[in-house]
C-alpha cells in the first residue's frame, strides 16, 4: 500500500528547522489533528496498529470495520464501517505480522515506534503487550497522536499513572474502552439512573453478570459496564476467582461504594461463561429497581450492529476532535478497581481490600512474559 507523507508530517518538519523550537514542540504538543474537508471528503482516518499478534481484537473483529475483506465472510459481507483504515502495523513477532499485513493489505514497519508522525491514530488492542502499554504508547502519546488502548489498560497503578500523565503532559486524547460501555442498553440504563438520582433516590445495592472468558481481559466488561453507569465511588474491592487469565472459569467481585450522603451500598459483578448472553445489570433504590440484558444472538450482522462498531465509533470521534469520551480520572477510577480486584484474588485470598491500600508498584502478571522478548525500549 502506498503511503503519502501526513499532515503531521509537514508540521513536524516545520518544526524541525530550529533546535530550540525542536524541543520545545515534544513538551507542548499541539498536532494537527485528522480533520475532513467537505461531507463528501474520501479522506480516511490512518490507523497505525501496534501488536497485530498475541490475544487481540485487532486480529480479529476490530480490523474487519477498518480493511474488510473483499466479498463475503462467515456467511455475510463487511463494508467498511468506520471512516477509518489501518495503514501501517508492527508486532514483535515478524512471521505473523508478514500474514497479517498481506491478509489485510497494510504495510509494516520494522520498529514500533517508525509509526509517528505518518498515521492520525494508534490502536493497541492486544491484551498480551498489556504489561508493554506504557512503552509501546510513549512516543505517540508525546507526539500528540491519539491512542487506543485496549482493556485491562495497565498491570500496575505505577504504569496507568504514567501512561495518564503522559497523555495529560502532551494533550494526547486516550481511549480505554470496552466495546459494552456504548451499548444503547448501557446507554439508557445510565439515563433511567440519572432521572432516579435526580428525584433523591439513593442506591441501595447494584449487581452485574457477564460472560467474561477470563478475569483480566473480558472480565473488564461487567466493571466497565457498572463504573459507566454507576460512576461509583469505589471504597474496597473483593474478588474471587480460580485464575485470573484462564479461559472459561467463574468469578465473583464485589465493590464497597459511597455515596454523598454517606450511605455506603455493595455492587457485586459475577464473570462467567454465558452461552450467547453478556449480561445482565439490575440496580436497586429506594424508588425503584432498574434492569437491562444484553443479549447475543450471533450472525455477522449482529456483529455488526452492536458488538464493537459503538466504541470505535467513538475512537473514531475522538480522532476528529481531540475531545476524550471519558476524562483521566474516569479511566484511573476503573483501572483501580480492575487491579484491586487482581491484588485482593493474587495476594489476600479474596478478601476486601481498600482501593487506598493498592501499592502502586505492586503488578499483576502478564499473560504472556516473553511477548516483548528481544524488543529494546528506551
Amino acid at each position: 500500500m502506498s503511503k503519502k507523507p501526513s499532515r503531521r508530517f509537514f508540521f513536524g518538519s516545520a518544526l524541525a528547522g530550529a533546535a530550540t523550537l525542536a524541543a520545545a514542540s515534544t513538551a507542548n504538543a499541539n498536532p494537527i489533528p485528522f480533520r475532513r474537508k467537505r461531507p463528501s471528503s474520501l479522506e480516511m482516518i490512518e490507523i497505525g496498529v501496534i501488536c497485530t499478534g498475541g490475544y487481540n481484537h485487532m486480529n480479529r473483529e476490530w480490523i474487519l470495520y477498518m480493511n474488510p475483506p473483499l466479498g463475503e465472510l462467515q456467511g455475510g459481507f463487511w463494508p467498511r464501517s468506520t471512516g477509518m483504515v489501518a495503514t501501517m502495523c508492527w508486532d514483535p513477532n515478524r512471521e505473523h505480522v508478514e500474514g497479517w499485513s498481506q491478509k489485510h493489505d497494510v504495510k509494516i514497519v520494522d520498529n514500533y515506534y517508525d509509526m509517528v508522525d505518518k498515521v492520525d491514530a494508534v490502536i493497541l488492542a492486544d491484551y498480551a503487550a498489556c504489561g508493554w502499554f506504557p512503552q509501546l504508547t510513549k512516543p505517540y502519546l508525546e507526539a500528540g497522536i491519539p491512542c487506543l488502548i485496549n482493556r485491562p489498560f495497565a498491570l500496575s497503578l505505577k504504569d496507568a499513572n504514567e501512561m495518564i500523565e503522559r497523555s495529560k503532559k502532551y494533550n494526547t486524547p486516550i481511549f480505554v474502552p470496552s466495546p459494552f460501555e456504548s451499548r444503547m442498553e448501557v446507554v439508557r440504563q445510565k439515563y433511567n439512573l440519572k432521572q432516579l438520582l435526580d428525584d433523591g433516590a439513593l442506591i441501595q445495592g447494584a449487581f452485574q453478570n457477564n460472560i467474561s472468558h477470563e478475569y483480566a481481559a473480558h472480565g473488564c466488561h461487567g466493571i466497565y459496564n457498572l463504573h459507566e453507569v454507576l460512576e461509583p465511588d469505589v471504597k474496597a474491592v473483593g474478588f474471587q476467582n480460580d485464575n485470573v487469565w484462564n479461559k472459561y472459569n467463574t468469578g465473583m467481585m464485589t465493590w464497597r461504594c459511597g455515596q454523598e450522603n454517606g450511605h455506603d451500598y455493595f455492587a457485586c459483578v459475577q464473570m462467567g461463561s454465558i452461552y450467547k448472553s453478556h449480561g445482565s445489570q439490575i440496580i436497586i433504590t429506594d424508588k425503584g429497581r432498574l434492569f437491562e440484558h444484553y443479549d447475543r444472538a450471533g450472525g455477522i450482522y449482529e456483529q455488526l450492529r452492536w458488538h464493537n462498531y459503538p466504541s470505535l465509533f467513538e475512537f473514531a470521534k475522538m480522532v476528529e476532535t481531540r475531545k476524550m469520551p471519558q476524562t483521566h480520572d474516569f479511566i484511573l477510577a476503573k483501572t483501580k478497581t480492575i487491579l484491586t480486584g487482581f491484588y485482593s484474588n493474587l495476594e489476600k485470598n479474596g478478601q476486601m481490600v481498600d482501593i487506598a491500600d493498592l501499592p502502586e508498584t505492586w503488578r499483576a502478571p502478564d499473560w504472556e512474559p516473553d511477548r516483548m522478548k528481544g524488543i529494546q525500549f528506551d
